[in-house]
């Protein structure tokens, strides 16, 4: 039976039910204040887990808010030493730990040339914290898995409520409904099992998605390899097709998500691309469309975007880490990653 860390942790709904609790009035309040600072753009900082919650704000922030959004690169302050001009900016820190000296030193740039700071971590009284205007907490409580994930879902929920609330859109979003998302997404771990007993035998795959699913393409590829040990490399299905398809074989397994009626067309077409090449395609999905026409799938019941964003979230989750837990290969630290995690 897998009693894992990160099993535990993925089940965990209590803590996205103290994250939307806790926050309630705090990201409406950090909402008013962007708003007050009418920023021209907007800045992401981040590494691992969080820098794939960024990538998922990026999208939506665009999306709804419609100012541009660029995920940071810490170097350009850290090593490089430069003194960006971001006056009219909204920078945004994503740091579980609130430990990352490379983001904590982009926000002290960035609050000296002026812009509007604020961050998202576990630990309020970090050093990424304590560097931003202000903090959201969220709420998760201790971890003691290697992976992250609780700390990825409920930073997604943070922002897709600050970005609805940012456009005026936070009465279309129902908090329950994404709990009860959340539930039904667990309910489906059965559903996963069979996925991951035959994805355990690559020795290298793929991840597709496309818009803001592509956080989810990245973020499995990242589960994937700090636990089953095995790469996997994400694209964007545009950026796919523009070469990387030309390697696929049936050797090289391709999991794709499709669960936002923008792009699910997309995802379908790469999978018609990659019977050319005889991959065997897996895929995470409310379409069923799609699911008829890959070699395995797991449905999502939810049609809604965002709430089946929400539940792929947790399928995510859950297949990553029974693929690590039937090969045998997780552990809830991976020893050569131990005190290696601290950016730099």
């Amino acid at each position: 039976m897998n009693e894992t860390n990160m099993l535990k942790e993925i089940r965990e709904v209590t803590a996205l039910e103290n994250c939307i609790e806790k926050n309630k009035d705090v990201i409406p309040t950090i909402a008013k204040e962007i708003k007050e600072f009418n920023p021209k753009n907007f800045m992401i900082v981040a590494r691992g887990t969080s820098t794939h919650g960024g990538i998922f704000g990026k999208f939506f922030l665009e999306l709804h808010y419609k100012k541009p959004v660029e995920m940071a690169d810490p170097s350009i302050f850290t090593v490089y030493d430069s003194n960006m001009d971001l006056s009219n900016t909204c920078v945004i820190a994503i740091s579980q730990s609130g430990k990352g000296y490379d983001v904590s030193t982009v926000l002290k740039k960035a609050k000296e040339s002026g812009a509007y700071t604020f961050s998202i971590t576990n630990n309020p009284d970090s050093l990424v914290a304590e560097s931003t205007d202000r903090h959201i907490f969220n709420e998760i409580g201790e971890t003691n898995a290697g992976a992250a994930t609780k700390g990825y879902t409920t930073t997604l929920y943070i922002l897709t409520k600050l970005a609805l609330c940012l456009s005026g859109e936070e009465d279309s979003f129902d908090d329950n409904k994404y709990i009860e998302s959340v539930k039904k997404a667990l309910d489906l771990y059965e559903d996963v099992k069979p996925m991951a007993k035959e994805l355990i035998s690559m020795d290298m795959g793929y991840s597709i998605a496309r818009g803001y699913s592509y956080s989810l393409a990245k973020e499995f590829a990242l589960k994937v390899m700090e636990t089953l040990l095995v790469p996997v490399i994400p694209y964007k299905a545009s950026e796919f097709c523009h070469g990387p398809l030309a390697s696929t074989s049936e050797k090289h397994p391709v999991v794709l998500f499709a669960v936002d009626d923008k792009t699910n067309e997309d995802i379908k077409r790469v999978i018609t691309y990659l019977k050319d090449t005889k991959a065997k395609t897996y895929v995470i999905t409310n379409d069923k469309e799609i699911a008829d026409i890959s070699d395995m799938a797991i449905m999502i019941d939810e049609k809604e975007s965002i709430y089946a964003f929400d539940q792929a979230v947790m399928v995510m989750q859950l297949l990553s880490c029974e693929m690590s837990f039937t090969k045998g290969t997780y552990q809830d630290h991976v020893p050569v990653l131990k005190g290696r995690t601290n950016t730099f």
